[in-house]
């Protein structure tokens, strides 16, 4: 739905109010747009999809409509514009309730400030915290722990990473792990596996990497939809990170 589309569906329900106060009705919800608009450009997103994903959050236009006809009815604009932000406010809160959305956000929040998870190593060799980001999409991959040791009897890199959203209410690609390769620069990994947690705000996992004599980094490669990105990723060395 197009934004003049969206206002049109919510004015058609304010047949008592004047021409006058229809058009501060509109100009009213035009802010609250722009303003929730304006943060999510800042984060990157187009125009177009940062428009249709603030008319989804605000709720069924006619439904907004209805509720400021019943309440604004026969009163002044002052009481019309304190309601309509309020009716606003409701509506956007009940529908992050209804999916979940909040539990995301707090996932997708941790896994761009403090992502954790513990080693599945057998045995450690050296181990160094880093912060590496590639774009993914609408997603974000971190890398954010490699550490060199044993596994299953071969020595490998253990690479921890998160995938989270661009946008903090967004939800993850649940297959973004399909089109991520970690890989010895200019050869094939013999050996590769992976586990992981998460949920729809923020996915992590563990991929393990068979290393090769005297390899001192690893190639991340991510390719979809014509979209191609790489990463080089340092192996720490003496337990320090790189």
């Amino acid at each position: 739905m197009t934004r003049q589309g969206f206002m049109d569906r919510v004015l058609l329900s304010l047949t008592r109010l004047t021409a006058e106060e229809r058009e501060n009705v509109r100009q009213e919800l035009e802010e609250h747009i722009e303003d929730r608009m304006e943060v999510m450009l800042e984060m990157g997103w187009k125009p177009e999809l940062a428009e249709e994903r603030c008319l989804e959050a605000m709720g069924d236009p006619v439904e907004i409509g209805r509720e400021m006809a019943k309440q604004y009815r026969g009163r002044g604009w002052l009481w019309l514009g304190r309601a309509a932000v309020l009716l606003t406010v409701v509506l956007c809160i009940q529908a992050l309730l209804g999916v979940g959305i909040l539990f995301n956000a707090w996932d997708s929040l941790e896994a761009r400030v403090n992502p954790q998870m513990g080693s599945r190593l057998d045995w450690t060799e050296s181990s160094g915290q880093v912060d590496l980001r590639m774009p993914m999409g609408n997603d974000v991959l971190r890398v954010f722990r490699v550490s060199v040791g044993k596994r299953e009897e071969r020595r490998v890199a253990e690479i921890a990473m998160c995938a989270y959203d661009r946008w903090p209410f967004g939800i993850v690609a649940y297959d973004w792990q399909r089109y991520v390769e970690i890989n010895p620069p200019d050869a094939e990994a013999p050996y590769r596996s992976s586990n992981g947690r998460g949920s729809c705000g923020a996915e992590y996992v563990q991929t393990y990497v068979e290393l090769e004599p005297g390899a001192r980094s690893l190639v991340m490669a991510y390719e979809r939809f014509g979209e191609s990105q790489r990463l080089e990723i340092p192996l720490p060395e003496g337990g320090e990170a790189p």
